[in-house]
């Protein structure tokens, strides 16, 4: 696990877990930070899919959103072709929307297990996801 100030980021069964812990905000330096963190951990070898896992009630800044799209669009040119996004309803409904890049398939989710099931396994059906925009 690489920690930070502002966020955990780890590699589980091929799959790259993003957590933003209560109270993280993104500077614009975190948001490079990150980008940069980012772009090593998506190893094309090593990754298939990607859970991000926002427990932040804050609003997520210009820079945030700037990361998040970035680092999909990274993910997607290294093979990544899931996102899972777990959050609180409107936290996962933003996240989505931000993600919306062609070549991902997207999906929110109400905890992370079932999160982390859907992404090592995307043909399953998760009953826990959220399907509507």
């Amino acid at each position: 696990m690489e920690p930070s100030e502002r966020w955990l980021l780890r590699v589980e069964d091929e799959v790259l877990v993003v957590e933003f812990p209560h109270g993280t905000g993104l500077s614009p330096a975190d948001g490079e930070a990150l980008l940069d963190r980012w772009r090593t951990a998506t190893d094309p070898d090593a990754i298939d899919a990607v859970v991000i896992v926002v427990r932040t009630s804050r609003p997520c800044s210009d820079a945030g959103r700037r990361a998040l799209r970035e680092s999909a669009q990274i993910a997607v040119a290294r093979g990544v072709d899931r996102f899972a996004v777990v959050g609180q309803r409107s936290k996962r409904r933003f996240l989505k929307r931000t993600i919306d890049v062609e070549g991902v398939d997207t999906e929110a989710f109400n905890d992370d297990d079932a999160a982390m099931r859907w992404a090592q396994s995307p043909s399953a059906v998760a009953s826990s996801a959220e399907r509507s925009s």
